[in-house]
């Protein structure tokens, strides 16, 4: 009887562990506007202008070929979800 009393203790207190992990986890950070202009520098555009719109951040850049694009920029990874081409 002792033993089976001992691993429900044990599986209960485990069980209040597992949501305090879960609590700890860090939320993503969005980046600056700054650090979105560097890495579309670093990437070889020419930025025109750069704002943050809702939840991205939108963008007039041109290219090394003097193509102008408007681009949307995911505002957590930097990671450009669409290049727009503009007449």
């Amino acid at each position: 009887m002792r033993l089976i009393t001992t691993g429900l203790l044990a599986a209960g207190l485990l069980a209040l562990t597992v949501p305090a992990l879960a609590e700890t986890a860090v939320a993503p950070v969005r980046k600056t506007l700054e650090q979105v202009a560097t890495e579309l520098s670093a990437k070889g555009y020419v930025i025109r202008e750069i704002e943050m719109d809702d939840s991205h951040f939108e963008a007039k850049i041109v290219d090394t070929k003097n193509v102008v694009s408007e681009a949307k920029i995911d505002s957590y990874t930097g990671e450009i979800l669409r290049l727009e081409r503009e007449d």
